[in-house]
């Protein structure tokens, strides 16, 4: 352990050596491909009403450790920037699992992202991500992840990283409910540091500049990123829950991040989601991003036949399955349309085992 706690200090040290500029968009490089993805807040807690997916693991890969189903998970995005002249289009995709066990939760998530924009200018890559989380008690869980990613079309490059967590269920905190706590070391590795596309301290008004005087982006997403994430229920009445998330991002410690979500729930049937990110070095930059990402999805009950497959991996004939749509507008011009689908197989199990001490005669 104490090895183990040194070299996170060094890496976390060495953050700080490189300089710090990554395209726009760059640390949200593998939030684009869905609708939950826009729309989550990168809660490292779990989201502002407790939803894991695939995609959780981006942020903090811990808070996947109490899924008790099979859940898959498809996401598409398409990318539009009204500053670019040549009417270029970009877009995203996703696909990911969880598959719960006896020793743990492991998730699978491959994403690829397309965005050549000029206002957004994160090329093109293919990022596939594996994790493993681990219930410690009821309230505690800790997670690790990899990815491994390859960058084409301005230049050539590859990452490989780390990632590690923890998150805490603390339970009911004055007049918030399933109040949760989570922690992340995100970027232990390699990032993207020999690809041509603009940095956010690039202030070339001449896009047709690029091959001699643009600031080129370096070591993105950041090195050894931390954050730390609240979330809490902070309304339930009859069937309506209302819940807020507020994440802090430090990265390479050259940066921070707020990000801050609200979700509004009826009947556990319809969502909308609420998004906010402030990113300081990019404000000071001149890159605005303000606008929030707003999202929409609906749940329902899926039947399938008694002697189905999907009834034997799920344990039982009803599944849920979730439909959401979401549109964020970020760096003046490009806008983000999305939509997604999750199968969760299989009804969760909100009754605890019985225990019977002494047997009734």
């Amino acid at each position: 352990m104490k090895r183990v706690m040194m070299t996170a200090t060094a890496l976390l040290l060495a953050g700080g050596l490189f300089a710090y500029n990554p395209p726009a968009g760059g640390q949200n490089l593998l939030r684009l491909s869905s609708p939950t993805s826009l729309t989550d807040a990168a809660s490292a807690a779990g989201g502002a009403l407790y939803d894991v997916l695939p995609n959780s693991v981006v942020t903090n890969p811990a808070v996947t450790a109490y899924e008790q189903r099979i859940v898959l998970n498809v996401g598409a995005t398409a990318l539009t920037d009204g500053n670019d002249d040549d009417g270029s289009l970009g877009g995203a995709f996703e696909a990911g699992l969880l598959i719960p066990s006896r020793r743990g939760v492991a998730s699978f998530l491959l994403q690829g992202i397309f965005a050549p924009l000029v206002d957004m200018q994160v090329g093109d890559s293919i990022n596939a991500t594996a994790g493993f989380s681990k219930e410690i008690n009821e309230q505690l869980s800790v997670g690790a992840s990899a990815t491994l990613g390859v960058f084409w079309g301005y230049g050539s490059d590859w990452t490989g990283s780390l990632a590690l967590g923890a998150y805490y269920n603390y339970g009911d905190l004055s007049f918030m409910k399933d109040a949760r706590i989570g922690v992340s070391l995100l970027n232990l590795g390699k990032m993207y540091n020999s690809t041509n596309v603009r940095g956010i301290n690039d202030d070339t008004s001449d896009y047709a500049a690029r091959d001699t005087e643009w600031d080129y982006a370096s070591n993105w997403p950041s090195l050894a990123t931390l954050r730390t994430g609240f979330a809490a229920t902070l309304l339930e009445k009859d069937k309506v829950k209302l819940g807020g998330s507020f994440d802090l991002a430090y990265p390479s410690f050259q940066d921070v991040v707020c990000d801050i979500g609200v979700q509004l729930q009826y009947a556990s049937i319809i969502k909308l989601s609420i998004a906010e990110e402030l990113d300081v070095r990019e404000l000071a930059a001149g890159n605005t991003n303000v606008l929030p990402a707003v999202g929409l999805s609906f749940k329902f009950l899926l039947k399938s036949k008694a002697d189905s497959t999907i009834t034997k991996f799920a344990g039982g004939e009803e599944s849920e399955m979730t439909v959401s749509a979401a549109w964020h507008k970020m760096y003046e011009e490009v806008n983000a349309f999305s939509a997604g689908a999750v199968l969760k197989l299989g009804l969760e199990d909100k009754d605890p085992p019985k225990i019977i001490v002494w047997e009734e005669e």
